[in-house]
């Protein structure tokens, strides 16, 4: 199609920052956002917090608050962003049946604070839980409305209603991959015309027990100290990755739409590319084949060679299998090509939906300022890399082609490619 789908509005919320601006300066700075957790059972003991907006000052009444959570509050204030930012609200012609929006989102994990008063109700002579006293009358304690709270697509349709949104919508779970899908749905649904523009993003996990039991069941979690609080993408002492919390949104429409509305379009989305390889001992993340068919299938998308892309940014999650199988895969498929490759994880933690999203959001500065951002904690750099990741500096470089990478660790691949609006 000769119609390109641009960029008009970024909302991001994560550890840095909870503006686009005050991010991208908190990664030019070299700044990382991993604190130390406190969750004594589990070997990893640092994650990237960002503070909970509250229910008030997203002007949530206390009722609707009771079935949101961290990630509900995190994609209302990120999506609320994108959509003023890209100045929705002041554009007749975009009605609520004509805004379309796509989130990833994770996996919700419920409160235990949400089912203590039914358990409390229900104890057992002997001690522990008495279940037909439970069945019987505890569960009268447990807030009828509480199962839709586990339902991750009520916080879509929550935020949805906030904004008076009412176009076409869907939700993709749960890891890093499916930022990647909700943003391809967001330009197609913009370019096909079903949507006038749509909202696409994603966002993390709480940090929670059981969100870091499913790491570290997954072998994908940071499993030693080393005197580093953050992940070590691409590093030969790397030891896993560290969780984190944000949430990124992008406001999507064709460019003629927004040259017709006066926007100012902020980059283009010309490709993406997704494929599927899991290797035979299942490791965390796809393998190198598939990681170089999905960003195969993305150039041949947008029409590019290899040699066209300026920057990569890279998964890189510090993990041992899945740096070492993208290490491969960029190895080969850029082995003619100097291209620089930088992760955002060394700074912003493993954000799961949002990565994509925030990536994309990076990839837009980095077209615009000519700079970019260096990647933390890659040093001493593995030595099978062929490829120039920037450390420790920020390097001026006019870049007007960025592929980004985002995996699961069940073996998905997905790529994406943003250029400079001509």
């Amino acid at each position: 199609m000769s119609e390109r789908a641009v960029i008009t509005g970024i909302g991001v919320v994560c550890a840095l920052g909870r503006t686009p601006d005050e991010v991208w300066e908190g990664l030019s700075d070299g700044r990382c956002g991993a604190v130390r957790i406190d969750f004594a059972e589990f070997p990893c003991k640092s994650a990237t917090i960002t503070p909970c907006p509250t229910p008030q000052a997203l002007h949530i009444s206390r009722r609707d608050a009771r079935i949101m959570n961290t990630h509900s509050f995190l994609l209302m204030e990120s999506a609320a962003q994108a959509y003023k930012n890209a100045l929705i609200e002041t554009a007749p012609e975009i009605t609520p049946d004509s805004v379309g929006f796509f989130a990833g989102l994770p996996m919700v994990d419920y409160e235990t604070a949400d089912l203590l008063p039914a358990v409390l109700k229900s104890p057992a002579p002997e001690g522990g839980l008495d279940y037909d006293a439970f069945y019987m009358k505890g569960y009268r304690e447990i807030y009828p409305l509480w199962p839709l709270s586990m339902l991750n697509n009520i916080a879509l349709c929550q935020s949805s209603v906030k904004l008076k949104i009412r176009g076409e919508n869907a939700v993709f779970s749960p890891h890093a991959d499916s930022g990647v899908s909700a943003i391809a749905e967001g330009v197609r649904s913009a370019l096909s015309g079903r949507a006038k523009i749509v909202l696409a993003g994603g966002i993390s996990e709480k940090i929670t027990p059981s969100s870091l039991a499913r790491g570290h069941i997954a072998g994908v979690l940071k499993s030693r100290e080393d005197g580093v609080l953050s992940c070590r993408p691409f590093s030969s002492q790397r030891c896993g990755t560290v969780p984190g919390d944000g949430a990124a949104f992008l406001a999507i429409e064709t460019l003629s739409s927004a040259v017709a509305r006066g926007a100012s379009p902020i980059a283009a989305i010309t490709g993406w590319g997704r494929a599927f390889g899991i290797g035979d001992d299942f490791c965390s993340g796809p393998t190198a084949a598939a990681i170089i068919n999905s960003m195969s299938a993305a150039l041949s998308m947008a029409g590019l060679r290899p040699a066209d892309i300026g920057l990569l940014i890279a998964h890189g999650d510090g993990t041992a299998a899945g740096d070492k199988n993208e290490i491969k895969a960029v190895n080969e498929l850029f082995k003619n090509c100097p291209i620089s490759v930088i992760s955002t994880k060394g700074a912003l933690g493993n954000l799961y939906a949002a990565a994509a999203p925030i990536d994309t959001a990076v990839a837009a500065y980095v077209i615009k300022t000519g700079k970019i951002p260096p990647s933390l904690y890659s040093i001493p750099v593995d030595e099978a890399v062929r490829f120039d990741i920037v450390t420790q500096h920020p390097l001026q470089k006019q870049t007007g082609r960025v592929m980004i990478n985002c995996h699961s660790y069940e073996g998905q691949a997905s790529s994406l490619i943003i250029e400079r609006v001509a």
